[in-house]
């Protein structure tokens, strides 16, 4: 077993690992009972580890985090007034109060 990612919350690990899942790496999510002891242990020890049971998809499985880290967040729009950055789901810009295109 290889250790390929250290999340920052349970919920980025088990997303994490879901990524993995889907493309058929085999992982396993370690600490995800350690919130619980933070201040007794130092923080980067209660972290959310994500590692691979197959050494050999070591390097595929942070290739694939690594995308994932790096994706743009889907459905956005920029507002044509002021070029900020909005859900895709809004319909009004939320910095400047403009329309969005739709």
């Amino acid at each position: 077993m290889k250790r390929v990612h250290i999340a920052p919350t349970l919920l980025d690990a088990q997303l994490a690992a879901d990524a993995l899942s889907s493309l058929g790496i085999a992982s396993h999510i370690f600490n995800a009972n350690a919130a619980g002891a933070l201040g007794e242990v130092p923080f980067m020890q209660a972290q959310p580890e994500i590692w691979v049971d197959d050494d050999a998809q070591e390097a595929r499985a942070r290739e694939v985090l690594a995308c994932l880290h790096d994706a743009p967040a889907r459905d956005e729009k920029a507002c044509p007034q002021c070029g900020e950055t909005n859900p895709g789901n809004f319909m009004s810009c939320w910095q400047c109060g403009g329309a969005l295109p739709d």
